[in-house]
């Protein structure tokens, strides 16, 4: 018999990871629960053509030349620049604040010391992270980042007594800068670009090969289980000689023996508005609205020119929660949370066949290019160890 390998969860990793195993020459069989490929990436598709992102914004950007190659081998991309707008008291400013947000709230006056004293500090047009400027020594700098800590980020995210803040994972740390400069691009990489025809299109065209199957509205756990004796796997009932690679959060492959991993969720709603556009920019965010933090309104990512009708997603506070059955949001980074995934880790690390990937599995906020390039390094991994 061949090389075999089975995916677990069919979001971009699990995608990713089948295409690169089954040109490695595996005989990949994927594996996901839902009803579609995709997972957060997912875009429903409205009667009229619209695409529309369920579970808010999913940007490509990169500065990684090999991963924009890889996935333009399967669908066509245009370039896009992501603006996200931030609502402080009645002013809608862009976000990293920059030399225009800093005019908008405080005035010509006190933003053209403020941005003297950045330039002076730091040099022209760079990216200031909120840690330094409270580092800086200089009371107007302290007092920005303190600024940046109450009306920019999230509580339920970043927030600590004292005007003390976590710093930012990776998808909020544009959150987090001062751009010295008049620069409203969200991101800052070489390559910043979306899927012509969507992401769902770009893995439909990802999975097309002799090598790959998969089973949709299917538990892998249905048919995939644990051998302990002998740290491998069975499927259906038999021992399973080849890879698994693992994508949802690792205490569910272990029945939670050791707790539940906590992550961060929201409340989601998608709304049709009759209307061309609701918003001024693709995302609009608000910590101080009791209700909603962030919408996103697909229509400006998507560029298609659709009138009449657009479509908008909102989040609302972030809260915690141990609960399985509801959707992760993001790894929530307590000492707690990041001992018992070690006991997890520890597990799966006796399991040689066993290939965690993606942000749930690795308990890591990762964009879709970290989890792209993950994948894409398992062609590395097979030429080392087969």
């Amino acid at each position: 018999m061949g090389k075999e390998a089975l995916v677990i969860g069919m979001g971009i990793s699990g995608c990713v990871a089948a295409r690169v195993l089954a040109e490695s020459g595996y005989t990949v069989t994927c594996f996901e629960k839902e009803s579609h490929i995709g997972g957060y990436l997912f875009e429903e598709e409205l009667p009229n053509g619209l695409r529309s992102q369920l579970y808010g914004p999913h940007i490509f950007h990169t500065d990684e030349e090999s991963v924009y190659a890889f996935l333009k081998r399967f669908g066509a991309f245009y370039p896009y620049i992501h603006r996200v707008l931030t609502r402080i008291d009645d002013a809608s400013v862009p976000l990293p604040l920059n030399a225009t947000s800093l005019n908008t709230l405080f005035g010509e006056a006190r933003a053209a010391t403020l941005l003297h004293k950045l330039t002076s500090a730091y040099g022209p047009d760079q990216r200031v992270p909120v840690s330094k400027l409270l580092q800086s020594g200089d009371s107007s700098l302290i007092e920005l980042g303190k600024y940046v800590i109450k009306h920019v980020l999230v509580s339920e995210i970043n927030h600590l007594p004292d005007d003390e803040f976590t710093p930012a994972d990776d998808s909020y740390m544009n959150d987090t800068l001062i751009h010295i400069g008049s620069n409203d691009s969200y991101y800052e990489d070489r390559f910043q670009a979306m899927p012509t025809e969507g992401f769902c299109a770009l893995l439909d065209s990802m999975l097309d090969h002799k090598n790959i199957s998969y089973y949709l509205n299917m538990d892998a756990f249905s048919r995939i289980s644990l051998h302990e004796e002998s740290d491998s796997f069975l499927l259906d009932g038999a021992p399973f000689k080849g890879l698994v690679v693992y994508t949802p959060s690792l205490d569910a492959l272990f029945g939670y023996r050791f707790g539940v991993l906590r992550f961060r969720a929201a409340t989601i709603t998608n709304e049709t508005l009759p209307t061309d556009l609701f918003l001024q920019s693709a995302v609009q965010t608000s910590v101080s609205d009791s209700e909603v933090v962030r919408i996103t309104e697909s229509k400006h990512i998507t560029l298609q020119d659709v009138p009449n009708e657009t479509r908008i997603c909102k989040e609302s506070h972030y809260f915690s929660t141990t609960n399985s059955l509801l959707e992760p949001f993001e790894p929530e980074y307590t000492k707690e949370n990041l001992e018992l995934f070690s006991k997890y880790q520890a597990l799966a690390a006796k399991y040689s066949s066993l290939i965690p990937l993606g942000r749930l599995a690795c308990f890591k906020n990762m964009s879709i290019a970290q989890c792209v390039q993950q994948a894409m390094n398992l062609s590395s991994f097979i030429r080392q160890t087969h």
